[in-house]
């Protein structure tokens, strides 16, 4: 697993689909429908301890993502998110 870090960028039509971004960062990201759903074998997007703080939300689909704590990650941080059609279905 590699922490990633998309600090400020502007991600539009990305797919992080089935993938660890466990402890990545998204702080003041623009993500436009992105997509955090599960991959084609049904493996679930790991978002746990990722930093999402002041990013911007529009259309991303995150149905079964995992934002729950676990190990050495905590919870995802939404501190001052604004979302706007995201897809939370399923999350855990």
């Amino acid at each position: 697993m590699v922490v990633l870090n998309y600090e400020g960028q502007n991600l539009v039509g990305n797919s992080f689909r089935g993938r660890n971004l466990n402890g990545s960062t998204f702080f003041k990201a623009r993500l436009e429908n992105v997509r955090f759903d599960p991959n084609g074998q049904g493996v679930a997007t790991q978002l746990r301890g990722t930093n999402f703080s002041e990013s911007t939300w529009i259309n991303v689909n995150a149905t079964n993502a995992i934002f729950a704590p676990s190990g050495s990650f905590g919870i995802a941080n939404f501190f001052k998110a604004t979302l706007e059609g995201a897809n939370f279905t399923g999350q855990i």
